[in-house]
């Protein structure tokens, strides 16, 4: 079978627009000519990646991640090279069949495997024995609570009997017992047992849509164990790594272009069951670092809809706080009278609760609110402490005029003057905001002195113009900058196939993660695109002296070390001639 060739390769990269497949993964704002996103590749909290169109490259001004499709590709999914023009063949319908692609397979630890087979083969046997006899009154429960058989399949809901059934199926699958302990789904004692029985089983998902674990519910009033019981923290299943129903929802956020964060997995179905799909939930814990990470891949727009209750207005205000913080734009939602999503669907079916759903705030005005139930109104140092508190938070707020109107609203709210709170902020110094670095703020590239400077240059205009190419070809030929010199001498071979360069193609042949990203760099350097010959010519002109200096250094500290006196005439020889050069320029 025939090998890809690089022809072939830069056909697969132009099949495809670099902004849809990145936008399948990330949510992108329009910016100028370009698109702007949240980096996955850092701890982002201000939209630093670039994605070029025109190019077909992406950029992030931060960590420097760049590269074209497959970069990303690879980058994102922790995927080969091989594998990422594959999977953008696949995206641009580009048929490979004739072509051999040897896709090296990453090793996974054994016991991972048993265990992600075991949950898959578990989800199965719940999924049966919900539609038999022993698992008929569980049903009946479902479909009075409005779970429709299309809702049921949806969301893979199941049911486990009293019977070990897992234990049993395990077994004769040959798992050993310590994998089946370790799953989580066994217990071990005298006799191995199943740790669900005679509940009604909601499969839970991994990012990527595998079975991890289970969460098993009661249904019958004569039940007096705990009303939900989870699976335990194992190898696979991580409660701060997994948001339920997350690999469902990409369709409906990017659609929609914000995600409700839930506080449970029944939410997220109630939100379902009233067509809303664009919804995620926390699994019975506060929200974490890889939480965070999560939803950026999904958008930069959060709806907060976390319990109405004491508890859950808690969380949500140190929630609001942390993804503000990590560059989210968030809405809370405060739900009546302490109520959940599900419980409101119950009472006032899909109305009722796209209605409540319609009542925002922002977080500034629910932590006004908030904090200011626990104040006595009457007490004057209750009153102080508030305030000192909501300046702070006000000096937060980047946009003047919503500053001055929640000064007014902080005013009305503590009894103290708006003259009084106006000073207050003015003292007062936000967040540092250091992490917060510029979208264009650092250079790319650090220009040491003027001979790095004009090579740095230089390849800027030899990635736009072939006649720049030849010329540096006649003219120098060399670069000091050993990244540089390297680069060049892609681009010098690019020109030899094709009149116009694409630096998305020039990657291609690029498979030094470092040399990509300085050709990215450069490619997005903040110079016109076009030049005086003049100026080329000056650089080529200051890359020439500096071989020269270099030469001259070599051949000095050669005539140190000789003693011959013939080698040491022909030195100076040399030395002589690397002068005239100079004097001749």
């Amino acid at each position: 079978m025939a090998r890809l060739s690089q022809e072939k390769i830069n056909e697969i990269r132009q099949s495809v627009d670099i902004v849809d497949v990145i936008g399948e993964y990330l949510p992108l704002e329009k910016s100028g000519r370009n698109y702007k996103a949240l980096c996955p590749f850092h701890d982002d909290k201000n939209p630093s990646m670039s994605v070029s169109p025109d190019k077909q490259i992406f950029m992030c001004f931060v960590c420097h991640t760049g590269g074209n499709v497959f970069t990303f590709l690879q980058e994102y999914l922790k995927i080969s090279y091989i594998e990422a023009v594959k999977k953008v063949a696949e995206m641009g319908h580009i048929d490979l069949s004739e072509y051999h692609l040897e896709v090296e397979k990453r090793p996974e630890k054994k016991e991972h495997v048993a265990l992600y087979q075991m949950h898959q083969e578990a989800q199965k046997i719940y999924s049966y024995y919900l539609n038999t006899k022993l698992g008929l009154e569980a049903k009946i429960y479902l479909l009075n609570r409005h779970f429709t058989d299309e809702l049921i399949k949806e969301f893979q809901i199941g049911y486990a009997p009293i019977d070990p059934v897992l234990h049993t199926a395990f077994t004769k699958l040959e798992y050993s017992e310590i994998d089946m302990v370790k799953s989580g789904l066994v217990i071990e004692s005298n006799n191995h047992f199943d740790r669900f029985n005679d509940r009604i089983m909601f499969p839970l998902f991994n990012q990527q849509g595998q079975v991890v674990g289970f969460s098993g519910r009661i249904y019958k009033p004569t039940q007096t164990d705990s009303k939900y019981m989870n699976s335990p923290e194992s190898d696979i299943f991580i409660k701060g790594q997994t948001l339920y129903h997350y690999h469902q929802c990409r369709e409906a956020v990017k659609k929609a272009g914000f995600v409700y964060l839930l506080e449970g997995f029944m939410d997220v179905i109630a939100m379902y069951k009233a067509g809303i799909e664009n919804t995620v939930a926390i699994m019975g814990t506060a929200l974490t670092k890889g939480h965070i990470q999560a939803l950026r891949r999904l958008t930069n727009h959060i709806y907060l809809c976390l319990d109405g209750d004491h508890a859950g207005q808690v969380a949500m205000s140190k929630a609001a706080r942390e993804l503000e913080e990590a560059g989210f734009k968030v809405q809370i939602i405060i739900l009546p009278d302490g109520h959940d999503p599900d419980e409101i669907y119950e009472e006032h079916g899909q109305s009722g609760l796209e209605e409540a759903l319609r009542k925002t705030m922002k977080p500034i005005e629910f932590l006004m609110d908030f904090e200011y139930q626990l104040v006595d109104s009457l007490n004057y140092d209750d009153r102080k402490n508030y305030l000192e508190k909501m300046c702070f938070e006000i000096t937060q707020i980047k946009d003047d005029i919503d500053r001055d109107y929640y000064m007014h609203v902080l005013s009305q709210k503590s009894g103290f003057s708006y003259d009084i709170i106006q000073q207050r902020v003015a003292g007062m110094k936000p967040r540092a905001e250091e992490e917060y670095v510029h979208r264009e703020v650092k250079k790319t590239i650090q220009i040491i002195d003027k001979y790095n400077k004009a090579e740095h240059d230089l390849l800027f205009y030899m990635l736009n113009s072939k006649d720049v190419t030849l010329k540096y070809e006649a003219k120098a030929g060399f670069m000091y900058n050993d990244q540089y010199r390297i680069i060049a001498s892609y681009i010098v071979d690019y020109y030899r196939h094709h009149n116009h360069l694409e630096v998305a193609d020039l990657i291609n042949g690029i498979h030094k993660e470092e040399l990509i990203q300085t050709v990215v760099e450069i490619s997005q350097a903040k110079l016109p695109i076009q030049y005086e010959e003049k100026a080329i010519d000056d650089y080529i002109k200051t890359i020439a002296a500096n071989a020269r200096k270099m030469k001259k250094e070599q051949l000095l500290e050669q005539f140190n070390y000789i003693l011959d006196p013939s080698q040491k005439a022909q030195i100076l020889s040399e030395i002589v001639k690397l002068e005239n050069e100079k004097e001749s320029l």
